[in-house]
């Protein structure tokens, strides 16, 4: 069996991507976890609940006005053959993040100066003191997009890789050496985590080596592209994943501290690798799909029978795992992690389909889906979780990652159909 498996990956380049991401993830999760239960110890449950909830608001902030400018540098990757018209791409790209950049930090400004709840929970200042490097989250979702559209598995792996273990080593100096520190420990947090994403995320730039020649042309075929695709995918995800990452803003709203905030998180955190699995799967093959009539029944069976597997590991493994390494503090991320990994579950297996549906271009289907994914969390997020806080959350997880995966699976039928039917 091992023999095989080496040999597969000597031969097969999709193979071998699929194992890079894979392992990348598998040393990515120990690193997560463990560096979770090192800030949760060092802030407290009310303190990561605000850590995960600035997070929050930066993420959300990203979706909201990010514009499909990435997706459309997408589309503009996956097209082309031509490495340096690519390194123009990645380029133009960056401009235009860099405008993107200036309009989020004016946007969070004015938050931070009038949002109520933020100032009730004593936040203004972390907040205002770190939009000057929320760059960072724009890299990240720059990375995540262009990467695996230029098939480029290897950096795509090292941005996810090289951030965690440089902030796992961090903290895990700051928890032997300072764990009595007596000042804002959340600031410190918080410069840690931007300090080394900026480091690893600039190291991966030097590697993409991005051209800013003919940079009026390559931002006009972004444009042309976003137009016809990704300004349709953005329009999509303001719906799912905006709403999705209005969530924990929501939770926040509705608690007297951030704690519920950092119980949902962290139950997200324990549930997420459930997505890597059809998420890496459908990376690797992101630029195949695009020549291909359909998803390979074998391919699609590998990808559920590993989702489903991993589902049982963390079922059985959450509650001894949370008594022994989080405490008495943290035991409502039990229960969590039980609601939470199902949702979690149905939203890999939506994104698996969402990739194939990517890459042949099928902007509309996709912002079709989002607006009703997105309309329906909106729905439930605003039934749930003012009677019923994180818990509510958790539901809204599941029900809005089972009505995607739906979705999915009848935007993909149909486009499969009419791929056989035109080449008949």
């Amino acid at each position: 069996m091992i023999k095989r498996l080496l040999q597969e990956y000597r031969v097969n380049e999709k193979f071998k991507q699929v194992l890079t991401l894979l392992s990348v993830n598998v040393i990515a999760i120990p690193l997560s976890i463990i560096s979770s239960i090192i800030i949760t110890r060092f802030l407290g449950a009310s303190a990561y609940g605000d850590f995960k909830y600035l997070a929050s608001l930066f993420n959300l902030s990203i979706i909201l006005l990010n514009l499909g400018i990435f997706q459309a540098a997408n589309r503009a990757l996956v097209l082309t053959n031509d490495r340096t018209k690519a390194r123009e791409l990645y380029g133009a790209a960056l401009t235009l993040l860099g405008l993107l950049f200036l309009v989020i930090s004016i946007a969070l400004f004015f938050y931070a100066m009038f949002d109520r709840n933020i100032q009730e929970k004593g936040l203004q200042s972390t907040l205002m003191w770190t939009i000057p490097v929320a760059w960072i989250f724009l890299l990240s979702r720059y990375f995540e997009v262009l990467l695996q559209a230029d098939n480029k598995i290897s950096l795509l792996a090292k941005s996810r890789l090289y951030p965690k273990i440089a902030f796992f080593t961090t903290i895990l100096i700051l928890y032997l050496i300072f764990f009595n520190y007596s000042g804002n420990r959340l600031h410190i947090i918080w410069m840690l985590f931007l300090g080394t994403e900026m480091v690893g995320y600039i190291y991966i730039l030097l590697r993409i080596y991005p051209s800013f020649k003919n940079l009026k042309n390559r931002i006009n075929e972004i444009w042309h592209y976003n137009k016809a695709y990704g300004f349709n995918v953005y329009l999509g995800s303001i719906f799912s994943t905006g709403f999705s990452a209005l969530t924990g803003i929501l939770i926040s709203y509705f608690g007297i501290d951030n704690s519920g905030v950092g119980f949902y998180a962290l139950a997200l955190t324990i549930a997420g690798p459930l997505e890597f699995i059809p998420n890496v799967i459908a990376t690797t093959h992101y630029k195949d799909f695009s020549s291909r009539r359909g998803i390979p029944r074998k391919l699609l069976l590998i990808t559920v029978g590993f989702t489903l597997l991993a589902l049982g590991g963390i079922w059985a493994l959450v509650s001894p795992f949370i008594n022994f390494f989080y405490g008495i503090e943290f035991r409502p991320v039990i229960a969590l992690t039980f609601i939470t990994s199902l949702g979690v579950v149905f939203t890999g297996m939506a994104d698996f389909f969402n990739r194939f549906l990517g890459a042949h271009g099928q902007g509309k289907a996709l912002r079709n889906s989002a607006f009703i994914v997105g309309l329906g969390i909106m729905v439930l997020n605003i039934t749930l979780i003012p009677s019923f806080g994180e818990t509510g959350a958790a539901y809204v997880k599941v029900c809005s990652g089972l009505l995607y995966l739906i979705l999915m699976l009848i935007y993909y039928r149909k486009l499969s159909l009419s791929l056989k039917n035109s080449n008949v």
